[in-house]
């Protein structure tokens, strides 16, 4: 037995149909007081297919999760958390204690995660994951926080919650 059919086997015991290892670039704007920050990701989740839902656990940022009938509300709903953590997190805090917690938060993934990222990752190099997703095989995982002029017209848009590609890690 080959090693991807002893990962299949170890994540049927746990109740778990496929891994989806998925990156993401996630970009928004957070308005505090007195400040507006935008914050660029480029993250990572683990998604799993688990009877009828699939659910998408946040690897960085980690610590939130999304749940849907697709792979796409997962991860649509994992999005939404997370833009819900960014708008807390600012409440009434200064800029640069917003940037801290945010940074914090990015690095902060769990080792069951990690472990699930790992796997997954090995099952689509050998071929096992079925998607259209472009693959992305040297993933590079970081996180900005940078402060914005209020007064200024040279800011980059970032509308609220942007999403760009998805690609699935190789």
């Amino acid at each position: 037995m080959g090693k991807t059919e002893l990962l299949i086997n170890k994540w049927r015991e746990e109740g778990i149909d496929m891994v989806y290892p998925l990156l993401f670039k996630f970009r928004t704007a957070v308005l505090g007081e007195g400040w507006v920050a935008g914050v660029e990701f480029s993250g990572a989740v683990v998604v799993t297919k688990e009877a009828s839902e699939f659910i998408a656990h946040g690897l960085k940022p980690g610590g939130v999760a999304g749940v849907g009938s697709t792979l796409t509300e997962a991860y649509l709903a994992y999005k939404e958390d997370v833009q819900t953590v960014l708008y807390d997190m600012a409440g009434d805090a200064p800029f640069e204690a917003f940037r801290d917690e945010v940074l914090k938060f990015f690095d902060s993934p769990d080792a069951w995660g990690e472990t699930k990222f790992a796997e997954g990752r090995l099952m689509v190099a050998a071929g096992k994951v079925d998607s259209s997703l472009p693959l992305e095989p040297k993933p590079e995982l970081v996180a900005k926080v940078v402060e914005l002029e209020l007064s200024s017209r040279n800011n980059p848009v970032l509308p609220a919650g942007e999403s760009l590609p998805v690609q699935l890690a190789a």
